[in-house]
């Protein structure tokens, strides 16, 4: 049996009515897609490369409004994130570039609130963010498994820690901008 290759810029299946139900191009930047559509045009499923180098499926409603998607970053993080019917992104989970576990939910007015991970060391922590998205609240353990509750300013810089010191004992340091303690209380 003889290979045949077509080539062209853009293919699309269209259904008996002449509704274009699949399609398969290059947007406008040449990197490659793959998009299923309903009946009425609008794009429910889209596979596709970015030019990073990244790949991502995104998952429509019958609105046009993205309700799930799946992501690989050039980086090596990993996504799977949910949204409402408005589109905007409420649970989002995943692994970190290194790898570390996250969990991520946007609770309210569409602004993330709340996120689980491990840290560097691979301990786990919780993380409080304000509207604009800055961290500002992280609790979790430290590399050797105490307790530990960061207090960070609108700026994400860390200026409060409470704690337990590796030996049990509870502290609490207070810091300035360039993070030097200012005082601490154990």
């Amino acid at each position: 049996m003889k290979k045949r290759v077509v080539r062209a810029e853009e293919f699309e299946v269209v259904d008996e009515r002449n509704n274009v139900r699949l399609r398969i191009g290059l947007s406008a930047d040449d990197s490659p897609y793959f998009s299923l559509l309903d009946p009425d045009g609008k794009v429910r499923a889209r596979f596709g490369l970015s030019a990073d180098g990244s790949a991502g499926l995104a998952i429509g409603d019958e609105e046009g409004k993205v309700r799930a998607t799946m992501g690989l970053s050039s980086d090596g993080s990993a996504s799977l994130a949910f949204g409402d019917k408005n589109g905007k992104i409420r649970a989002k989970f995943g692994l970190v570039a290194d790898t570390s576990p996250t969990l991520g939910m946007q609770v309210r007015d569409g602004e993330l609130h709340e996120v689980y991970s491990l840290a560097e060391q691979g301990s786990p922590t919780m993380g409080l963010y304000d509207r604009s998205g800055k961290v500002r609240v992280r609790l979790g353990l430290a590399s050797e498994g105490s307790p530990v509750l960061r207090l960070l300013d609108k700026d994400g810089t860390m200026r409060a820690v409470v704690g337990l010191a590796s030996d049990g004992t509870p502290f609490i340091q207070f810091q300035d901008e360039e993070k030097k303690p200012t005082q601490t209380f154990r």
